[in-house]
């Protein structure tokens, strides 16, 4: 990037941000006096590699990513597919239909319904099952399971998956915006660190103190939010002094990275990890006056 485009780009960061930046270090997340923000690669590099594909997760980690978050469906004959949601199936994939109601020859036979928007080599990809993805996980990496399709064997067939993988339940965190998902999977299988995902379209919407509720009775010991610019850091400082950790997302330049350090966010998740991670980078190498 050129000085003049610096010049350009700094004009968008706070001034916070860039005090922060001037005594810290990068060490594979970002670090800021005595609090450590980790970084998360939202469904791999969508960017890059079709979202949510083995192609996009394992080059997420290939890039430097410590986990990534990715979404999961059992499927009406069983099989754990790897899939946001029914727009991403018709987008992506060109299959019309709930992902519950996938056939694994249907997941084995996919292909992307768009092949041109992205990079010739990633033309084979297809839809994963949640073996393939525990397949690429790194020993020394971890994977946030986002339960999208609950049903009464989700939680045995990921941990059977998990085990037939040879991954510690350590490296998997469960989440969902169902608190009543969660505390069903926590309660057969506790070994697992759960998260309880909330979204907060406007401010007043719903108190720290009901956050709080719904993720300690799901058993959760983390919460992600979405919508953070409508809390402040008083609000997730409630939330952490009852012991649980917070996220936000989508975290996707400096600007938002300025507002999860404000807030004194633990984590965050980012649809473009890899080039927040450059940016940062870049912009610590750089002097302003």
């Amino acid at each position: 990037m050129t000085g003049q485009a610096f010049a350009i780009y700094f004009k968008f960061m706070t001034k916070r941000f860039l005090i922060f930046l001037a005594f810290q270090t990068f060490i594979g997340a970002f670090s800021f006096a005595n609090h450590t923000i980790y970084l998360h690669a939202h469904r791999g590099e969508p960017h890059i590699a079709p979202q949510n594909t083995v192609e996009s997760i394992k080059l997420a980690y290939d890039l430097g990513s410590r986990m990534i978050e990715t979404d999961v469906w059992l499927t009406k004959d069983g099989t754990m597919a790897i899939v946001h949601g029914r727009n991403e199936l018709k987008e992506l994939w060109g299959i019309d239909k709930n992902p519950s109601e996938l056939t694994l020859a249907e997941i084995k036979g996919s292909k992307l319904a768009k092949p041109d928007k992205f990079d010739k080599k990633y033309s084979g990809c297809k839809i994963p099952t949640l073996e393939d993805l525990f397949a690429v996980i790194p020993k020394d990496k971890w994977a946030e399971i986002e339960i999208k399709g609950y049903g009464k064997e989700f939680a045995c067939k990921l941990d059977s998956a998990r085990q037939r993988a040879g991954l510690d339940a350590d490296k998997l965190i469960i989440t969902s915006f169902d608190a009543s998902a969660i505390k069903d999977f926590k309660s057969q299988y506790p070994q697992y660190e759960t998260l309880y995902i909330i979204g907060i379209n406007k401010r007043g919407e719903i108190s720290p103190e009901e956050i709080i509720s719904r993720a300690k009775d799901a058993g959760a010991s983390q919460v992600a939010i979405g919508g953070y610019r409508n809390i402040d850091r008083n609000f997730v400082s409630k939330i952490q002094n009852a012991g649980l950790k917070v996220g936000v997302w989508q975290v996707e330049n400096l600007e938002d990275l300025a507002i999860a350090i404000e807030l004194g966010a633990d984590r965050i998740c980012s649809n473009y990890a890899n080039n927040l991670r450059k940016s940062y980078r870049a912009l610590k190498k750089s002097n302003m006056e």
